[in-house]
């Protein structure tokens, strides 16, 4: 399996191909932060938990002849710049992902001059304690694959008439209620999305050139241009409706008005990632 560095930058590096080698690390382990409260009695309690910023390790071999100097560089010149910015990466298990800072301590353990070989201890930062896999969904305008009453017109008629609503489904095949993003693609006008019976609404307008961005992870909504200029849209949800509650394991349909494209991306979150 791929193991993967992604900077806050977007520049990559995978850490078990090539001249890197992992030759051990405890991304599997985990723990969940645990508050007891003892009953008066003296006789058993309740226990709360939580889960904080954690520390893990991998240890990473660099190799090279000639190129040494340069790969072992290169992991430095991909890592540091996180600390230095204050921005976490991500770390991949294949698909799924931690956010963290991959190198918050270094320990050279073993280093062999001749042979062009190092092997260092990293100490990696996770802030935020899940696995992640994500899952994306498109829904186009009028959905066309997916709406029954649709009909296309002989002839002159290049297009295609829809129903006034449109409707799709999407699988959330985790054990846990999972976050979503939702990337509504302009031109949209107050944009109104219902997930497994759950309505999420801006009343808001976006050009052709704009999107809005519903981020449950964050708790964060905003539009966003081309050039990438953000505007909170906060006080602009459907305030009668919570826009940040999950989605509930199983199938789930999703109906929409049919007007506008838009990306669902579902988030699952695991204290262990898969074994796949």
């Amino acid at each position: 399996m791929i193991i993967k560095y992604v900077n806050s930058s977007g520049a990559s590096i995978i850490l078990n191909q090539g001249h890197y080698l992992v030759s051990s690390h405890d991304l599997r382990d985990f723990a969940w932060d645990r508050t007891i409260t003892n009953r008066p009695s003296g006789y058993g309690g309740r226990v709360t938990f939580s889960r904080s910023v954690q520390e893990k390790r991998i240890s990473i071999g660099i190799r090279g002849r000639e190129l040494f100097a340069q790969n072992a560089a290169a992991l430095m010149a991909l890592t540091e710049p996180d600390i230095l910015n204050n921005t976490p990466g991500r770390l991949y298990l294949g698909d799924q992902y931690l956010i963290c800072f991959l190198a918050v301590e270094s320990v050279v353990n073993r280093f062999a001059e001749k042979s062009n070989w190092v092997s260092k201890d990293l100490t990696i930062l996770v802030t935020e304690p899940f696995w992640r896999t994500e899952r994306v969904y498109h829904f186009l305008i009028g959905a066309a694959e997916e709406v029954d009453n649709a009909k296309r017109y002989d002839l002159r008629y290049d297009y295609r008439y829809i129903a006034s609503a449109a409707s799709g489904t999407i699988d959330n095949n985790h054990y846990a209620p999972s976050q979503i993003i939702i990337t509504v693609y302009g031109p949209a006008k107050n944009p109104s999305i219902t997930v497994g019976g759950r309505i999420y609404s801006v009343s808001a307008s976006v050009s052709a050139t704009q999107r809005i961005v519903i981020d449950q992870l964050q708790r964060r909504i905003e539009s966003v241009t081309a050039a990438g200029e953000r505007t909170n849209l906060f006080d602009y949800r459907d305030k009668e409706n919570d826009i940040f509650l999950p989605v509930e394991p199983g199938v789930n349909t999703v109906i929409y008005d049919g007007s506008f494209d838009f990306d669902i991306t579902l988030v699952q979150q695991r204290s262990e990632p898969l074994w796949i």
